[in-house]
This record gives C-alpha cells, sequence and structure tokens, in this order.
C-alpha cells in the first residue's frame, strides 16, 4: 500500500475510533424506558464495526451510510438470553468495511450490524416489537403464542404481526421443592404453600396450566405470587414448600439450592402431560440431566423454546439472510463456544415449539433447506 494510502487508512480509522467512543459517551446516558421497558444500549457491535473496518484493506471500506443496524431485545444481562442473543448478534453482523470471507469462515449478512439491548423479558419484548421499538427479540414460544392469539397476558392485545425465525434452545418447566417438603408428585402439592412467580409472568400462566392438567386450582394450594429469588430464600427460610421456575438449565437460584442439599426437582410427567402437550403445542417433552443439580438424579419434564422472532414489518429478503447466516455451517463453532446453550441451537430443531406463523424469509430459507 503506497505510504499517502496508508496514512488515509489510518487516519480513517483514528477518526472511526474517536467517534465510536464520543457516541459510546453518549449513549451511556440515555435510559430507554416506553411501556415499562427499561433497556440498557450495548455498545459492542459499535466497537466490533470500527474493528471490523481497523482489521480490512482500504480498497474493500463502504461508507457508513451503507450500514443496516437490527436491534434485538433480550432479557435481564444476568440471564441466558443476553449473552445467546450477543453471540447471534456477531454472527450475522458483517458492517461495512469486513473482509470478505469464504465458505468455511463465519460470515453474517453483508452490511448488517446487529445490536442486543437487555429488556424485562419476553413479554416487554413482544411489545416493543407491536410499537416498532425493536426488530426482533427472544420470547418464550408460550407467550409468543398468547401474544398472537391475544390470550393470557395479552387478552384483548393481539399481536398478529408476530413471526418466528426460530426455535433456539428449551427452558425447562421446573418444579423445585423443599427437601424437607417430601413432595414427590405435582398431586402432593394440594395445600401446600407453592409459589407460582409474580402475576401476568409466562412462568405464573404455565404454572396454572400444569396444576390444571393434574386436576388442581389455585385454590386448592396456598399460592404465593413471588420471583424466584424470594421464593428460593422463603424456601431457604422454611416459609415456603416449593415454586415454579422456567429457564435453561443449570439455573444458578436452583444450583445454589441444590448445593446446599435443600431441595428436589419433581418431576411433571405422564397422562395428563400428554394430554397438556397434545392441547398446547408449545410445550415440548424434555429431560432434565441427571447431575444437572447436585445430587439430584434424571428428570422428566417438559419444556417451553426460547425463540427467535420478529413482525411481518421485517423484510423477507432480510429475514432469509439473517436466518441463512444463524445456520450457516462456518458460523457453528462460534454459536457452540459463545454460550454453554449454543450447543442446543440446531437446524433439526429449528422448528420445535413454535406455535405462530414462520417469517416468509425464514419459510423460504427452511423450505430450501429440506425442514418444511
Amino acid at each position: 500500500m503506497p505510504q499517502n494510502q496508508k496514512r488515509s487508512h489510518a487516519s480513517r480509522v483514528r477518526d472511526l475510533g474517536q467517534a465510536a467512543k464520543s457516541r459510546a459517551a453518549r449513549i451511556r446516558k440515555i435510559k430507554v424506558s416506553q411501556g415499562g421497558l427499561a433497556i440498557g444500549v450495548i455498545l459492542l457491535a459499535t466497537f466490533i464495526g470500527a474493528f471490523l473496518v481497523w482489521r480490512a484493506p482500504a480498497g474493500q471500506q463502504q461508507e457508513p451510510a451503507d450500514i443496516r443496524f437490527f436491534q434485538i431485545v433480550t432479557g435481564s444481562t444476568a440471564g441466558t438470553y443476553f449473552p445467546v442473543a450477543e453471540t447471534i448478534a456477531a454472527i450475522i453482523s458483517q458492517p461495512p468495511g469486513s473482509e470478505r470471507c469464504n465458505e468455511q469462515d463465519r460470515c453474517g449478512v453483508p452490511g448488517l450490524l446487529a445490536a442486543v439491548k437487555s429488556s424485562q423479558g419476553s413479554t416487554a419484548n413482544v411489545r416493543a416489537l407491536a410499537a416498532g421499538r425493536a426488530d426482533a427479540a427472544f420470547v418464550q414460544a408460550d407467550i409468543a403464542d398468547w401474544a398472537y392469539r391475544g390470550q393470557a397476558m395479552f387478552a384483548g392485545e393481539k399481536v398478529e404481526p408476530l413471526r418466528a425465525i426460530a426455535a433456539l434452545y428449551p427452558e425447562a418447566v421446573q418444579l423445585v421443592t423443599a427437601k424437607s417438603a417430601k413432595i414427590r408428585s405435582v398431586e402432593d402439592l394440594r395445600g401446600r404453600r407453592v409459589s407460582i412467580d409474580s402475576a401476568g409472568s409466562g412462568t405464573q400462566a404455565d404454572a396454572l396450566l400444569i396444576l390444571r392438567a393434574f386436576g388442581l386450582k389455585a385454590e386448592d394450594l396456598r399460592v404465593e405470587e413471588i420471583g424466584v429469588s424470594n421464593a428460593a430464600d422463603r424456601l431457604i427460610a422454611g416459609t415456603l414448600d416449593a415454586f415454579f421456575l422456567i429457564s435453561g438449565t443449570p439455573s444458578t437460584v436452583v444450583t445454589d439450592l441444590a448445593d446446599r442439599g435443600l431441595v428436589d426437582i419433581v418431576p411433571i410427567s405422564g397422562p395428563p402431560v400428554d394430554e397438556l402437550l397434545e392441547s398446547s403445542a408449545f410445550f415440548v417433552s424434555h429431560t432434565i440431566d441427571a447431575e444437572t443439580y447436585a445430587g439430584i438424579g434424571e428428570i422428566a419434564t417438559i419444556s417451553v423454546k426460547a425463540l427467535f422472532v420478529t413482525t411481518t414489518r421485517a423484510d423477507a429478503g432480510l429475514i432469509y439472510d439473517i436466518t441463512a447466516a444463524l445456520w450457516r455451517p462456518g458460523n457453528r463453532p462460534h454459536i457452540d463456544k459463545g454460550h454453554e446453550k449454543g450447543r442446543l441451537i440446531q437446524l433439526e430443531t429449528a422448528l420445535d415449539g413454535i406455535s405462530i406463523p414462520l417469517h416468509p424469509g425464514a419459510v423460504r430459507f427452511y423450505s430450501q433447506a429440506g425442514r418444511l
């Protein structure tokens, strides 16, 4: 590269780095709070873009105006959605200035820069999509179903434009009980002190469906409506017998309780569950492997999938490209290494537990891949 071109390239990289720092300083001051959705902006994508421009030859660079931004809302930074979404955002991004990739390389959508935001979770994410405040989201399959049909917490507010891109990994329904309570089955919850999670949560709606399948109503239990952290504290204090939790396994809360020898996990299986699987397409049979939690053997239960969703507003060509990038063989190692749940994100199960329509762009990809 001629000396003057080297200086030009170095100057441009320096300017971009300064612009990124300036933008970071501005965005740190921003806190978006709309409709109860508190969102912290993640700046990783900005610095990825700056890095890619730095490493690209000057002749391959494009103007910043060519960038297409794609915003994904997830969940708490302490949860699973957020880091998994970071991995996916990284592999589908290929902003202007990136090096051209070969078939075996990590390769995203040309010109795309995906950014990840934290949020209050699935329900808030659906409402952010409905309001046009995000391009895509991670959402529990059951909540996506209720939103699309206008049921449960979405009664009277159908989100008919909601569309699926892929099912990612299972989130297990875990009925965690105090070892001292000697609860062996769902039926044993009758008369016990049980948390079904916070009012309006997906966990509570699922817990009520499960109880109903086993012939129990909320009135048959001493119900508490508290979040999982409070439920764990109450169980340790001896003022709660059990709580429902839906999460990827292992859950840090349950791991802590199991390490202290305080809990059992009750199976959710049998004929009542078989009927539930028939009536609720978003539930999937699931097994929690032995020793996922210390001292606890294999547990048969059910799960809901974490879905990658968007809306009908998203361009079909873009969603096709994003879906293709998600399942591109060269991107596989990055998914596997990005988060422990990455190994469960597989093309073979990409349509499991989805009960809402696929986006047309995703339909095109899965049809070509022989999955439909």
